[in-house]
């Protein structure tokens, strides 16, 4: 399936999580092609920054 076929499922769970508005469309998007089942490379998600990320 594509992914737009899981936004609004995406939506409905994100829309739980507070994000700030910034970040919540990436997110919806990301949850959505997850859910869809795809293969995503080492630079997927580099555009978030994430605070809670280690670079040691």
């Amino acid at each position: 399936m594509n992914y737009q076929d899981y936004l609004s499922d995406a939506l409905e769970l994100l829309s739980a999580w507070n994000l700030p508005d910034d970040e919540f469309t990436d997110a919806v998007n990301d949850q959505a092609k997850l859910m869809a089942g795809y293969d995503f490379d080492e630079t997927w998600g580099m555009h978030v920054d994430n605070p809670y990320s280690s670079h040691y």
